[in-house]
């Protein structure tokens, strides 16, 4: 699969997610955004380290979810209360991941079953 198809298929799974998702490489690079993101100031072509304060991208775990394959998740605490955090690699492009987090930047209605 080509680069811009992947970007494209991103677009239209992630484009309206609540939360900001970027795929990202290896070196930090920002390929893609959705919409969230680009309000956060994310954009293709800067690394997401550049964005917000450095000790929030501590914890980053591309490398790990590149070098393994595997999906990586973490637990952090966001804006609403616990958030967790996601890289998913893509497979067409293995050094290419999917990253996002829930719980940062949208508050969640509380669901009662």
């Amino acid at each position: 699969m080509s680069d811009e198809k992947i970007i494209e298929a991103f677009h239209l799974m992630w484009g309206n997610f609540p939360e900001a998702v970027v795929i990202t490489q290896k070196s930090r690079e920002i390929v893609a955004v959705n919409k969230t993101a680009e309000k956060f100031g994310l954009k293709p072509g800067i690394k997401c380290s550049s964005v917000g304060k450095p000790e929030n991208h501590r914890g980053c775990q591309c490398n790990k979810a590149v070098d393994t394959g595997e999906v990586v998740c973490c637990t952090y605490e966001g804006n609403f209360g616990k958030a967790y955090g996601f890289w998913i690699p893509i497979s067409e492009k293995p050094e290419w991941v999917i990253h996002f987090g829930v719980g940062y930047a949208f508050e969640y209605p509380k669901i009662s079953r």
